[in-house]
C-alpha cells in the first residue's frame, strides 16, 4: 500500500506525494490540468465525431488513484450539454490502494469538477462507492475494482471489454517497470476496440518501443509544465488514422524518432505478469547490452 501525504499543485487541485517512491501522483502544474491536457483533450479531439453525433465510450482507467482522468472526462462531457445528452460513459477503474480511493469524494467536490459534482448531488450519488463499488447513472457508469492491474488484465475477457480509451497512469517506468511491460500493453491491445486509444503521460522510449512493436500507431500529446508531453497510441487495422481536428495530438519529433532507433527502445518484459521490479530492470539492461554488442552501433532499429 502507498505511503502518501497531501500536496497542492499549481492549479489549486490537490494531489498526493508517495513517500516510498518519492513521486508526486500528478504533474506539479496541476492534477486537474494534467488530466485535461494529457488525457481528456486528446481523447476529445480523437473522438470528436462520436462526441458530436452521439454514442458511447468505454474507458479503462488503469491506476485510477484519485480519479482525476476519468472524473475530468465525465466533467468535461457534463459541462457540454450537447455531449452529455448524447454520449454515455462506461468506465472501469482499477486501483490497488483503497486508502487512496477514500479521498476521491474530496476530489469530486473541488471547484474544477463542479459540473460533475452537481450531477452527483442531484442524483444523490453515494461517493463512498468510488472505493470498490459502482456508480450507475443514465449518462455515466463507474465500476471501481480494488485489485492489482496485472491480475485484472490477465482475467479480463474480450467479450466484456472493447475499450475505446485506456488511461494508463501508474508511477514512472523506472520506479514501477512491472506496470509498463510489453506483455501488459499486449493485454490492452487484446481488450481494446479497433480504433481505440491508449493515453499516458510517459514519453519513455521503452514504452513507445513496446507500443510500436505491438503495432500501435504512436503520437505525442501536448506538453505540460516542464515535461515534453505525453503519448497516445492507436490500435487500428488501417494504414492511416484520423486523429481529428485540433492541436492536442502531434507526430513524434525527429529527436523522438532518433531515440526510438536506439537500444533505448528495448521494452520492459514480463511474460507471466508476475516478475519483480529488479528482475524486469535487469533483463532489459542485459537485452540492451546484447543488442549493442551485436550491432556495434547505437542505431540498431529501423523506425517507420
Amino acid at each position: 500500500m502507498s505511503d502518501f501525504t497531501l500536496a497542492t499543485t499549481s492549479d489549486g487541485s490537490f494531489s498526493l506525494h508517495e513517500s516510498k517512491l518519492d513521486e508526486l501522483y500528478h504533474n506539479r502544474a496541476g492534477a486537474f490540468t494534467e488530466a485535461m491536457v494529457t488525457y481528456v483533450q486528446p481523447a476529445s479531439q480523437y473522438f470528436q465525431e462520436r462526441l458530436t453525433n452521439g454514442g458511447s465510450l468505454r474507458v479503462l482507467d488503469s491506476c485510477f488513484g484519485l480519479g482525476y482522468n476519468s472524473l475530468a472526462l465525465a466533467n468535461h462531457n457534463q459541462a457540454n450539454e450537447r455531449i452529455s445528452a448524447k454520449v454515455n460513459l462506461n468506465i472501469d477503474a482499477i486501483e490497488i490502494d483503497s486508502s487512496v480511493l477514500e479521498l476521491v469524494p474530496q476530489v469530486v467536490k473541488q471547484p474544477c469538477l463542479r459540473d460533475l459534482c452537481a450531477l452527483f448531488e442531484s442524483k444523490a450519488v453515494n461517493l463512498a462507492d468510488f472505493n470498490g463499488g459502482m456508480i450507475e447513472l443514465p449518462e455515466i457508469r463507474f465500476k471501481v475494482y480494488v485489485c492489482d492491474l496485472r491480475h485484472f488484465l490477465q482475467e479480463a475477457q474480450c467479450e466484456n471489454a472493447g475499450y475505446d480509451i485506456v488511461f494508463h497512469d501508474p508511477f514512472s517506468p523506472k520506479k514501477v517497470p512491472e506496470l509498463w511491460t510489453i506483455e501488459l500493453f499486449q493485454h490492452y491491445h487484446r481488450l481494446m476496440a479497433d480504433g481505440g486509444v491508449i493515453l499516458t503521460y510517459s514519453t519513455a522510449s521503452a514504452v513507445r518501443g513496446a507500443l510500436l512493436e505491438l503495432g500501435f500507431k504512436v503520437f505525442r500529446t501536448t506538453a505540460l509544465g516542464g515535461k515534453v508531453g505525453g503519448t497516445m497510441a492507436i490500435k487500428s487495422s488501417l494504414d492511416e488514422v484520423n486523429i481529428g481536428h485540433g492541436d492536442c495530438i502531434l507526430p513524434l519529433s525527429n529527436d523522438e524518432l532518433k531515440r526510438l532507433a536506439t537500444s533505448s527502445r528495448v521494452p520492459y518484459r514480463d511474460e507471466k505478469l508476475n516478475a519483480p521490479k529488479e528482475q524486469i530492470l535487469l533483463r532489459r539492461e542485459v537485452e540492451q547490452k546484447a543488442l549493442l554488442n551485436n550491432s556495434g552501433a547505437q542505431q540498431i532499429f529501423q523506425v517507420d
